[in-house]
């Protein structure tokens, strides 16, 4: 499930950008906000994936806006929205990492180049790790889970292999990968879009590994955001 948030004073601008990548990207979840303010709430209990924030809202700048949320270590794909494009725009949103520039008006083919530009990045992603030979880059959107073994040493499951000797701390691995990717307990993450069946009464969760089902299961402080941030038709209770 992709998590998309759209940043927007102008209620029109939200609608047609949520309508049109609700259709762009599939499996996606989009969620509105009418300031900065808002998109900040918002993300206090939801870790998003994508972000569509436009330059001019009153109050807070989209900028402003991404700044803030970098300071919290988030650090989502984004697109900034804008009138007018500028060299200092241009400069702090290179330094935050933006995918790219969305110029006013909006219209359809602008957010489909965008949904090409987001789903591309998504996999060509790689991710750097750590090993006795020294290191292995993998795709991300590979990873299905990664378990701790002790403090810098970590479990690596990938779609049909397992890096069992990953010298990097489980935290530090968060850091890199992208909001789909949650704690369920303090020594494993799991990829959200991996998971194949989730029972809330036991918290096991099923991931394809191996082409066979393989188990975790959550702790009781984890479960509550787990139901939240899993889309509903995982959800099952056996």
């Amino acid at each position: 499930m992709h998590k998309i948030l759209i940043v927007d004073d102008e209620r029109h601008a939200r609608d047609l950008i949520a309508e049109l990548i609700a259709s762009y990207i599939p499996n996606s979840e989009v969620s509105k906000a009418e300031s900065a303010y808002k998109a900040l709430e918002l993300m206090e209990t939801k870790n998003f994936d994508l972000l569509f924030v436009d330059i001019s809202m009153p109050g807070m700048t989209g900028l402003e806006l991404l700044e803030k949320i970098h300071e919290t270590g988030k650090q989502p794909y984004a697109f900034i929205i804008t009138a007018h494009r500028r060299y200092d725009y241009a400069i702090r949103g290179i330094r935050l990492g933006i995918l790219d520039y969305i110029e006013k008006p909006l219209h359809k083919e602008k957010i489909s180049n965008a949904a090409k530009i987001y789903l591309s990045k998504i996999k060509s992603e790689m991710l750097e790790l750590k090993v006795h030979t020294g290191v292995r880059r993998i795709p991300i959107e590979s990873v299905v889970a990664l378990e701790a073994v002790d403090r810098n040493k970590v479990k690596v499951y990938t779609a049909d292999s397992l890096l069992p000797d990953v010298t990097d701390s489980l935290s530090e691995l968060h850091k890199r990968l992208p909001a789909n990717f949650c704690y369920i307990r303090r020594d494993c993450i799991v990829n959200l879009h991996e998971v194949k069946r989730y029972n809330p009464k036991t918290r096991e969760i099923f991931i394809s590994f191996q082409n066979k089902d393989c188990l975790f299961v959550a702790s009781r402080n984890n479960a509550k955001e787990l139901l939240t941030n899993l889309p509903p038709p995982i959800v099952k209770i056996c």
